[in-house]
């Protein structure tokens, strides 16, 4: 028997976690892409009431 690190059978492969690292990554910056679009929507909006023509009086 050679001299290999014991891997229980459950570990994915380096390949595979590294993979694993990249998608996490991906998500959490789409994830934050999307609040920012979110944020600055809201504050357009805000803008947008505060200066909009109030026709009741």
């Amino acid at each position: 028997m050679e001299n290999q690190p014991l891997i229980p059978s459950g570990t994915p492969s380096h390949q595979r976690q590294s993979w694993g690292v990249i998608i996490s990554i991906i998500i959490i910056v789409l994830m934050i892409v999307i609040g920012a679009f979110y944020a600055w929507g809201k504050r357009v909006a805000q803008q947008n009431a505060l200066f909009a023509p109030t026709t009741a009086q």
